[in-house]
């Protein structure tokens, strides 16, 4: 069980994302593969991402939001 950054409900490590901002200071999405480094759990949903966002939860730790959007439903 993990839980998200931006509502705080615990599901399941498998329903939600990984992020990940390794010692090089690349960002991308974690697989199934472990991969060490600083990261956050959010739910695959826009209003998780924005509550993050507003309330300055872990967006920081990756430095740039802007690559989160991809991988979250419901942008337009």
């Amino acid at each position: 069980m993990r839980m998200c950054i931006g509502c705080r409900r615990r599901r399941k490590k498998e329903e939600m994302l990984r992020f990940v901002r390794s010692e090089e200071g690349i960002v991308f999405v974690h697989g199934r593969k472990a991969v060490h480094g600083r990261g956050l759990y959010l739910c695959p949903d826009i209003s998780c991402l924005n509550a993050a966002r507003k309330r300055n939860r872990g967006i920081d730790l990756l430095q740039s939001e802007a690559l989160l959007y991809p991988f979250v439903k419901g942008l337009q």
